[in-house]
């Protein structure tokens, strides 16, 4: 008797092969479980066509395509990845509507989006909904489904580099208008200068008590490391009392590090919206269009380490390959060059 479709291949004992089924019949895919999903879902993709009168991806709407991304990128990536995209492809789809064909999608339409996001957001946003476009056709051609990337070529807006630090005052009143639970947050990013996703996603699994350490096995930019290794976070003596506290509660080897109010793991969404919300009681105001924003604790951690320890060492501690990234988070304020001068005039 033929199996019911499935969403996942299923392994034919006899061969070793996994297979899925279509019209009642096996279909023998591949013995390796990871290339025998990436043909299941273009089976899948183009029933999918076959069922909306459409022969070739040419001609289907650009949503179609861009689900079968998100699809590919929800089985291969981490659920915060496919998150970030979905948004991006939502914020272009509003623009370009969802019945655009493929074979209609023109760098025109890039400008348009570009022009539509101007103003409502950030250069950055605008950066990486129109660099999402592309990624989608880039990895269409990677995977056959079309021909060509039309959109190669376009010049996207440059994204906003972040240069402001915070001061000990600005610290100081975000601690006091912070509850418990987030002030821990900001110690932990000032002190440890830890990305804010790191932070959001440490797990007690990763923490070392008795060593001082938090060993991220996977992190940013372990997959630019011809070598790849885990990230290690010395702990200050401040961040090391706080988790030798907080372990004292009962927990769990997957539970979280840091929750909110309801004992819930901070998203990315509510970690921006609560640091806004703090920022707003404390009245800091933007300076030169930048807002503080919780990955202005990573460059206050960069700048103030400069000097300090060599470029290699900094490097280490931020988790970047290259030193060339770690001088991005390094900006000198004007007490800072103040100080450079009075050691030039001794």
């Amino acid at each position: 008797m033929a199996r019911k479709k499935s969403t996942k291949p299923y392994l034919h004992q006899a061969s070793g092969f996994w297979c899925t089924s279509q019209n009642r019949k096996r279909i023998y895919l591949d013995k390796d479980y990871k290339v025998a999903c990436r043909k299941m879902r273009e089976i899948r993709a183009a029933e999918k066509l076959e069922s909306q009168g459409v022969t070739e991806w040419f001609d289907s709407p650009f949503a179609a395509l861009a689900d079968e991304f998100l699809e590919d990128i929800k089985a291969r990536k981490s659920a915060a990845t496919h998150q970030a995209y979905r948004y991006r492809l939502l914020r272009a789809l509003r623009v370009i509507g969802t019945d655009l064909r493929v074979c209609e999608v023109k760098k025109l339409h890039l400008a348009k989006i570009e022009g539509a996001l101007k103003g409502d957001h950030s250069p950055t946003t605008v950066k990486d909904t129109i660099a999402t476009v592309q990624t989608v056709f880039s990895w269409a051609v990677k995977h056959d489904l079309v021909t060509e990337n039309p959109l190669i070529g376009y010049e996207k807006p440059r994204g906003r580099t972040r240069n402001r630090i915070i001061t000990d005052s600005e610290f100081k009143a975000l601690r006091e208008h912070s509850d418990v639970k987030f002030r821990r947050v900001l110690w932990s990013l000032r002190l440890t200068g830890c990305r804010p996703g790191e932070i959001r996603s440490l797990i007690w699994e990763w923490v070392d008590l008795e060593a001082g350490f938090w060993v991220f096995p996977v992190h940013k930019t372990i997959t630019q490391q011809r070598q790849p290794k885990p990230r290690i976070i010395p702990l200050p003596s401040r961040i090391l009392a706080l988790c030798h506290y907080l372990a004292q509660r009962p927990h769990g080897p997957s539970d979280f590090v840091f929750t909110n109010a309801h004992g819930k793991p901070y998203s990315k969404d509510c970690f921006c919206r609560k640091m806004g919300r703090i920022r707003k009681r404390a009245g800091i105001e933007t300076k030169s269009g930048e807002d503080l924003v919780l990955y202005s604790n990573r460059h206050t951690y960069g700048t103030n380490a400069a000097g300090k320890v060599s470029d290699m060492e900094l490097a280490e501690l931020m988790g970047h390959t290259d030193t060339r990234t770690t001088r991005r988070y390094v900006h000198l304020n004007a007490d800072r060059l103040q100080d450079i001068q009075r050691k030039i005039q001794r």
